[in-house]
């Protein structure tokens, strides 16, 4: 199930509109568990939520008007860098102190027009064409719109419909309810406090059973195309002289844009798996006049287990130094010599000409036959520290939930017992739908997982002459189906600074939860942030976003935003 949204998800209900929050924390305790959940079935019905009737902080009339303390930054891609460490480390407001205290809480609830399953971007002090100075908020939707917000004020700058978003029932997958339309998230590249275009993809139906996938590039200014919108259309010839092209009905970017030196990537996976003896994973190369300058394929025999897709669970290709890129592949055949690159992960070349280097799981047939995609995780690489003696390295798990630590360098090819692998062992829990974060504290360098049905986890980072990853401490609020994807913040490694956040999908309402990053234990704050559009069926794999004082939590037509008082 290589291209799956969520290993057949489905997502569940929503019924409403404004939600609110309590500041008050809850623990909901629970040991790790050993046995895998299932891999494609939707899990039992979420049990009643443990958290208390949610309620805004403050007062109304002040409730947006505290400065934020720090610099303010713009978070323009996924997981705010190219590593995709999820670790925002010149926050200055929220510390594990702060976002305990009464003070934090709700504080706004911005209300959109569908699925947001698109990571929010923000760029800080962004000069509109009427001269006006905003920190202007990104929010795409699964209904094919975009709205810009004012970060401070969070009334909508302006909203644009970027087509007729594809009816799920016409797709014939069911893993997103109702609709799919934007569901990766999008890329800012910035020129100058004036100057930015907005980078996306939406998938569009213009009349029943015709399916569209453009590429758009937006004006942060004013939201309109800067420019022809690109249909998305990548072909192949195989080395047996057939041909393989992109499937619009049966294929999707759920991976989130990645850009570097000028060139945009886009993954590109399956619906459900269908077609699957007849497309090809896909990571395309566009330029910023949306030409397509190179179509990496990963399936090179014809016929047989034509997947190995590239969808992470909406996790961003990485990309290192050099500006080689970095992804994971599903379910698909893996072929020696033969380019088949089937639960891999691919060092790719700037250009996407060559593989570079690889990993792949030993056990692929097993995970092929069990439909335990490794490309249901995203790979991070692990930035290099002061004294460094191991080399670069990288972190992947996927649904076997078996942490693999790799070299950059060489990513270890296909070798018995996964011998290529700086290290490999279990991670806990049953499979990971998303992928690690990061910070360097004053632990030092430490990455966080979260396994389905299991706890958040601490990995401290050995970089020395044995590089290890040892799970140090653990939280205590057992994740839902498929685990979550965390991301960190902090002022720098300054201790008492650093705090994890991520979205819990244990129970519905779902919740974002935040932990004391250097401490774990039970989380020093939760609260609701909303249900899901496909009832009882399933959930959707998120990412929060923090940035400037505020944590925003995206839902079902809905984001929530999170933050400190006057």
């Amino acid at each position: 199930m290589s291209g799956l949204f969520a290993g057949r998800l489905l997502l569940s209900a929503c019924a409403a509109a404004s939600l609110m929050v309590s500041s008050v924390a809850a623990s909901n305790s629970a040991e790790p568990v050993s046995e895998a959940l299932p891999m494609h079935r939707a899990p039992h019905a979420p049990a009643p939520s443990p958290l208390p009737a949610p309620q805004f902080v403050g007062d109304p009339q002040s409730r947006l008007l505290r400065n934020y303390g720090g610099t303010p930054i713009d978070v323009t891609t996924y997981h705010y860098d190219l590593n995709r460490t999820g670790w925002n480390s010149t926050e200055t407001d929220l510390t594990p102190a702060t976002v305990a205290s009464a003070k934090f809480g709700l504080l706004a609830t911005l209300n959109v027009d569908g699925n947001v399953l698109a990571q929010p971007l923000l760029v800080s002090g962004f000069k509109m064409p009427d001269g006006s100075i905003h920190d202007v908020l990104i929010v795409a939707t699964g209904h094919d719109t975009v709205y810009a917000f004012d970060a401070q004020t969070y009334a909508i700058l302006w909203q644009v419909s970027l087509g007729t978003s594809q009816n799920s029932n016409d797709v014939g997958c069911g893993d997103v309810q109702p609709e799919y339309g934007i569901t990766s998230t999008p890329i800012i590249v910035r020129k100058s406090v004036k100057s930015a275009t907005l980078f996306v993809v939406a998938a569009t139906e213009p009349s029943r059973n015709q399916f569209v996938t453009q590429l758009h590039a937006l004006d942060l200014g004013t939201g309109i195309d800067t420019m022809t919108p690109a249909v998305v259309a990548p072909s192949a010839t195989l080395n047996d002289g057939s041909k393989v092209n992109f499937d619009p009905q049966n294929q999707w970017n759920r991976a989130s844009l990645a850009f570097s030196q000028g060139s945009l990537y886009m993954g590109i996976g399956s619906h459900c798996d269908n077609n699957a003896d007849g497309i090809t994973g896909w990571l395309l190369r566009y330029n910023t006049k949306l030409k397509l300058e190179h179509a990496f394929h990963t399936i090179e025999t014809h016929g047989g287990y034509e997947l190995s897709s590239i969808w992470m669970t909406g996790y961003a290709p990485s990309i290192d130094v050099d500006g080689n890129v970095y992804v994971v592949t599903g379910n698909g055949d893996f072929t020696r010599r033969q380019m088949d690159w089937g639960e891999s992960v691919l060092k790719l070349s700037p250009l996407l000409d060559k593989v570079v280097s690889h990993f792949t799981v030993f056990d692929y047939g097993n995970l092929n036959n069990g439909d335990t995609d490794f490309g249901s995780g995203g790979v991070m690489l692990i930035p290099t520290v002061t004294g460094q003696v191991a080399p670069p390295m990288a972190v992947a798990m996927g649904k076997a939930s078996i942490l693999y630590l790799l070299s950059q360098n060489d990513l270890g090819g296909l070798r018995k017992n996964d011998a290529g692998a700086l290290q490999s062992q279990y991670g806990g829990g049953g499979g990971l739908w998303g992928g690690p974060a990061y910070y360097d504290g004053p632990s030092g360098p430490t990455v966080f997982t979260q396994t389905g049905g299991d706890v958040l986890r601490a990995w401290s980072v050995n970089s020395g002459s044995s590089p290890s990853l040892t799970n140090t401490v653990s939280g205590t609020s057992s994740a839902g189906y498929g685990g979550s994807l965390p991301i960190t913040s902090s002022n720098g490694s300054t201790a008492n600074t650093g705090v994890v956040w991520l979205i819990d999908r244990a129970n519905e309402p779902f919740s974002i939860e935040a932990y004391d990053a250097t401490n774990l234990g039970p989380p020093i704050f939760s609260a609701q942030i909303g249900l899901w559009s496909n009832a009882g069926n399933g959930n959707p794999f998120l990412t929060a976003m923090e940035a400037n004082g505020r944590v925003y939590g995206p839902g079902y037509k809905v984001v929530q935003v999170f933050g400190l008082t006057p």
